[in-house]
């Protein structure tokens, strides 16, 4: 069982005394290439303060960024389940978690990022922006991620809690997995809103401390149903719906 997630435009700041990105330690060495491509055109476009905020999306107080982006290979670095920030993360509690809680989350929980692609949460990475719609020079990150698509998901069933934009960058294969919609009701007209975020993560994290081993989309319903989540199929294939409510 895999359980991915989004990552967040917010980050924590600092890191490990004396540490550094070190690129292949990261989990699916194979993606190393793209990855630094993805790092090269980051640092070019952050090194030009108002080229760069544009490319990012940012406006005058995101300058903090670029200079963030510029020492990806040379800052500290921390986990990534820590380094990212916000209400998502914040309902999870990764810090709280009793050390067997914490450590099927260690095992079972990644992230998708639009710098690194797949990473555990135990992935030691830097503080950085860079957003699934950033405009990079050359091509565009989804023509960059979406070829490696089967290669990242293969092997585990995979429960995707990814927002739209970053599942699009590297969809899930047939058959590889399913997609967790957030919605406000399981009538499934109404998307969650605000919600979302606090829904994913409580989710996750009573995945996670249950212990439960999770193997189809079938096996999913029937354990959030019994952990006291509303959820159902969807007309949508490959897809589950959950209530935030």
């Amino acid at each position: 069982m895999r359980i991915v997630l989004p990552p967040s435009e917010t980050k924590q700041p600092g890191g490990e005394a004396g540490s550094s990105l070190d690129w292949a330690g990261l989990v699916l060495p194979e993606l190393s290439n793209v990855r630094r491509d993805i790092a090269d055109d980051l640092i070019e476009v952050s090194s030009q303060e108002s080229s760069g905020l544009k490319a990012l999306g940012l406006g005058a107080k995101g300058v903090e960024w670029l200079g963030a982006n510029l020492e990806i290979e040379s800052s500290p670095v921390m986990p990534a389940i820590m380094r990212y920030t916000g209400v998502l993360f914040d309902a999870l509690d990764y810090s709280s978690l009793d050390q067997s809680a914490r450590s099927r989350a260690d095992a079972t929980v990644w992230l998708f990022s639009a710098l690194f692609g797949s990473l555990r949460a135990t992935d030691k990475i830097p503080r950085y922006r860079l957003s699934f719609d950033s405009k990079l020079p050359g091509e565009s990150l989804k023509s960059r991620w979406q070829p490696f698509a089967g290669d990242i998901w293969s092997e585990q069933f995979t429960i995707d809690l990814r927002s739209e934009g970053y599942r699009l960058l590297a969809p899930l294969p047939e058959g590889a997995g399913v997609y967790v919609k957030v919605v406000k009701d399981l009538s499934g007209a109404a998307a969650a809103g605000h919600a979302n975020k606090g829904a994913k993560g409580r989710f996750v994290r009573d995945l996670v401390s249950s212990g439960v081993d999770i193997s189809s989309a079938q096996e999913l319903v029937s354990w959030a149903r019994g952990a006291g989540w509303e959820m159902a199929g969807s007309e949508t294939p490959g897809e589950v719906l959950l209530s935030a409510d």
